[in-house]
């Protein structure tokens, strides 16, 4: 019977396996025929500046064969890099727009590599609470940053007539079911975070717990969390879809199965020079439970 750790290793084989198919697959494709190819580089978070507030990041543009190149990297930057943050996750927007006729062969690569991230991600969270699954990754494979392993690579299932990059820096905004809440933080007493005192934290989450079961059953209770800057790309459909427009994170660089090139917006540098206005926000509340981000509506 195979440990916990072994399955881990041969699902994250036959990953490597699958990436440096799809790394053939592209780079055969491009002996052949033309590959349009776009990386939009960012520069690296360094340790300890991770919750730095973002006033300026700058882009630094690549085509053709060294975005093809830098792509194919990306797409397997899956460990610790010298003297960069683990915790600002590494992001790579871009496209390559691939001739149709690949679609079908590429349509099942990009499944298969997507089904080994979900079936590894998976094994992880079947280790135990946190203390588990950091210890299962990282006593098996040392340095690895599973977010950027977890990340599906993302085949547009359709022919785009524009595609237009840009910066996201919006709150999330969720209702939050008050019973859930309750459930979720008497979850948490028993389980500290690092370097915090075990009594300390069962008092300040029992204190959360009051304050919430306190709140009456006609207010309405929201999640608001400000999400840090990060590229995003507006995706048009060539074919009267609906919705004709979609919003796609972009982490990593899109792939496309087209013969007709989609207008292309590039990514610019943070902030934009030409940024849209938008109403003040007029919310002043202070948090119910500020380490959450849980307001109170009354």
């Amino acid at each position: 019977m195979f440990t916990s750790a072994a399955r881990l290793t041969q699902t994250f084989s036959e990953l490597e396996a699958a990436m440096a198919a799809l790394t053939q697959l592209i780079n055969e494709t491009g002996q052949t025929q033309s590959i349009q190819a776009a990386c939009f580089t960012l520069p690296a978070v360094a340790s300890g500046d991770e919750h730095e507030t973002v006033s300026h990041i700058p882009v630094n543009s690549l085509d053709g064969d060294p975005a093809i190149a830098a792509a194919l990297s990306g797409f397997k930057q899956w460990f610790m890099q010298p003297n960069c943050s683990t915790k600002a996750s590494f992001r790579l927007p871009g496209y390559l727009i691939l001739p149709s006729t690949v679609k079908p062969q590429l349509h099942q690569l990009i499944e298969h590599i997507n089904q080994l991230k979900s079936q590894f991600k998976a094994q992880v969270q079947e280790a135990g609470n946190r203390d588990q699954k950091f210890a299962l990754v990282h006593d098996t494979l040392p340095g690895l940053i599973t977010l950027q392993v977890y990340r599906h690579l993302v085949l547009l299932p359709h022919a785009v007539s524009r595609l237009g990059f840009t910066w996201a820096n919006k709150q999330i905004i969720q209702k939050v079911d008050k019973d859930a809440l309750i459930k979720q933080l008497t979850d948490a007493r028993l389980s500290p975070p690092a370097l915090v005192d075990a009594q300390t934290w069962l008092q300040s989450v029992e204190r959360e717990i009051y304050d919430v079961k306190r709140v009456s059953n006609t207010a309405e209770l929201r999640l608001r969390r400000p999400v840090k800057t990060h590229p995003m790309v507006n995706v048009r459909w060539r074919e009267e879809i609906h919705p004709r427009q979609q919003q796609v994170k972009a982490h990593l660089p899109l792939l496309l199965c087209q013969d007709e090139p989609p207008a292309i917006t590039a990514l610019e540098s943070y902030p934009p020079a030409q940024v849209r206005k938008r109403r003040a926000a007029t919310t002043k509340d202070e948090p119910l439970i500020p380490r959450l981000h849980i307001y109170c509506k009354r």
